[in-house]
């Protein structure tokens, strides 16, 4: 006698096994493959379908977010050495920036890529500065080695970098900081 895996395709469920059905197509669900939604469970065919009808974006769509984070994140970035301290105020409002321009720039539409690219293009525009902040630290010739100069621009670049990113990313995906 063979033992039944209740892990199995949900068309295999004996009905004395199925607890649950999906609230949206009837299907039998297990309670290890169920999807608990704000109305109730549902199967993960119907939650992918739902998802898909939120990927708004057209193609050109990440492109465009990619470039107006990085112009944002960068133009910020330049701002972050002379702030000091006060880049850990300054950064979260420039990634809220990034995510209002670039939803006006793409009409308001959205999709896990576009997200992605806000993301990439809020680092990828907070690197340069941070990348030339270092160099001398690596040439031999920078502040750490010679004892002349202060690294807190540097670190406060990174800082930057961290939070404009993670902020911009955060507030693409819809959470509120």
């Amino acid at each position: 006698m063979t033992e039944h895996n209740p892990m199995a395709d949900p068309k295999e469920i004996p009905e004395e096994n199925v607890q649950l059905r999906c609230n949206r197509c009837n299907k039998p669900i297990t309670p290890a493959t169920a999807i608990l939604t704000e109305t109730g469970y549902r199967c993960a065919e119907c939650v992918r379908e739902q998802q898909r009808a939120f990927d708004t974006t057209k193609k050109l769509d990440p492109f465009l977010g990619f470039a107006v984070a990085a112009l944002i994140s960068f133009a910020g970035s330049w701002l972050a050495g002379l702030l000091g301290f006060f880049t850990i105020l300054v950064a979260p409002g420039v990634g809220t920036l990034i995510s209002n321009a670039v939803r006006l720039v793409v009409n308001r539409r959205r999709s896990k890529a576009l997200n992605k690219a806000v993301l990439v293009g809020a680092i990828v525009g907070a690197l340069p500065l941070l990348i030339l902040a270092i160099l001398p630290l690596l040439s031999g010739s920078g502040p750490l080695l010679t004892g002349s100069g202060n690294l807190m621009p540097l670190i406060w670049r990174a800082v930057y970098a961290a939070l404009v990113s993670t902020s911009a990313y955060a507030q693409s995906r819809g959470l509120r900081i």
